[in-house]
């Protein structure tokens, strides 16, 4: 009888962990894009406000690709640190199945500038599953081209 019954909870264990590894769903992303806007207003001290719009596509390890739109605005110190940055990006797919995402990048050093996370906020057909999950991304500027590769995790609503 004992056996049975840890047989049991080895059991129901086993089937919520593999619930669990399920529903959890991390993809991987590239993004290219090009700089169409990027207006600097400068102050006295050095330090700046930049609003800016980057344009381009996506794609992603889940063979979904397509194009993108992101706004934003971020603000320098006069020693050039990034103070605050916040953007939001419109994305559609292949298929026509749109999401918005929204984030910021790390305030501080040079390092920290080039490192930033995003929250998928809203989602039409595919991915509506995907709203709540949380990309972390890098970002590398050659001249006015983006190059953005990143993470996104969260698990399957």
């Amino acid at each position: 009888l004992l056996k049975e019954k840890n047989m049991k909870y080895f059991i129901y264990i086993f089937i919520a962990f593999f619930s669990i590894i399920l529903y959890s769903k991390d993809f991987t992303f590239k993004s290219m894009g090009k700089t169409v806007r990027n207006e600097v207003t400068r102050f006295p001290d050095g330090s700046k406000f930049i609003s800016f719009r980057h344009e381009g596509g996506f794609e992603t390890d889940m063979a979904k690709y397509g194009i993108y739109k992101c706004h934003g605005s971020i603000l320098y110190n006069k020693e050039s640190t990034l103070e605050n940055m916040y953007f939001a990006c419109d994305n559609k797919d292949q298929n026509g199945d749109t999401y918005i995402s929204m984030g910021k990048r790390k305030k501080g050093s040079a390092v920290d500038r080039a490192i930033g996370q995003s929250e998928i906020l809203d989602g039409t057909g595919f991915w509506k599953d995907f709203i709540g999950f949380t990309c972390t991304y890098a970002i590398e500027y050659v001249d006015d081209v983006v190059f953005v590769p990143g993470k996104c995790k969260g698990s399957i609503n």
